[in-house]
């Protein structure tokens, strides 16, 4: 293998992207905080209920395996078809209902601590009172200022949202974090890799990084004794790691496998050491 060197060797600094929400979910999240401020109209055409319709509704009698359940009682309240408040095969229960009419509906519940597979039956009375299109108002960014303080544009209102759904930063224990701390570490390798040290199949980002890293080894002067030598082998406990440590030896690449522990101390002594930024 070839000796090779580093424009620096100081810690990577990174600056990585704020996980991102997809803009379908703001939206959706967006509408539902958007409802208490939209009008509601009767529709005007003849017909029953579609999903995504807005009803009007009271039900009675509503029961889980025939167990009163109070819960699911509602007196003339607006109710979203389609909006996941309750199990789709309820919302199908609704279909084609018209203004008017009543239906003893029968559909399927999971509860919560129910095995994958098993379903509950919800029965109740359901009167469709109205039904309703929906109007919500113009998202502005004078609708923000008056309605979602302290955000006061758009912008900062949707941010808000997204950061709602709680994704983390990533973090030095990301699977991807090593790789991508490495790719930095290979914009500094000042040789072009020798042809004679690319392994079979191996890609040129690959080799370089792997050039890169064995600087780094160098210039940290990494020596392993046995035992740390045989804590860097993959493995998820000590019988394991000594396990393949032993094979590799039994094969003939105890040399090699003294290479790859170096490398992985090198490797950790990267991630440990770099500094990250979120924008």
């Amino acid at each position: 293998m070839g000796k090779y060197t580093l424009t620096s060797y100081e810690p990577v600094s990174m600056e990585l992207p704020k996980p991102q929400v997809p803009d379908s979910l703001v939206d959706a999240q967006i509408e539902k905080l958007l409802e208490p401020l939209a009008e509601y109209h009767e529709i005007e055409e003849d017909r029953g209920a579609i999903m995504g319709d807005f009803l009007v509704v009271t039900t009675e009698n509503a029961c889980i395996d025939g167990n009163p359940a109070k819960n699911f009682i509602l007196q003339h309240s607006l109710y979203h078809t389609g909006g996941g408040e309750m199990p789709r095969s309820f919302d199908d229960e609704l279909m084609g209902m018209e203004a008017g009419t009543t239906k003893d509906v029968v559909a399927k519940i999971k509860l919560p601590l129910a095995k994958d597979g098993d379903a509950s039956a919800l029965t109740m009375t359901v009167t469709v009172e109205k039904i309703l299109y929906c109007v919500q108002p113009e998202l502005t960014d004078e609708l923000v200022k008056e309605h979602f303080q302290p955000a006061n544009t758009v912008a900062e209102f949707r941010e808000g949202v997204a950061s709602q759904f709680g994704l983390k930063d990533m973090q030095k224990n990301d699977p991807q974090f090593p790789d991508l701390v490495l790719e930095k570490l290979a914009e500094r390798l000042v040789e072009e890799p020798d042809e004679a040290d690319r392994m079979e199949g191996m890609p040129t980002d690959a080799l370089r990084a792997m050039c890169a890293i064995d600087a780094l080894a160098d210039h940290l002067a990494i020596e392993l004794s046995d035992e740390d030598v045989m804590a860097q082998m993959p493995g998820e406990d000590a019988e394991q790691r000594e396990k393949i440590l032993a094979q590799l030896q039994e094969q003939g690449l105890a040399d090699e496998a003294r290479v790859f522990a170096r490398r992985e101390a090198a490797l950790s002594w990267l991630v440990n050491s770099s500094r990250v930024s979120y924008k």
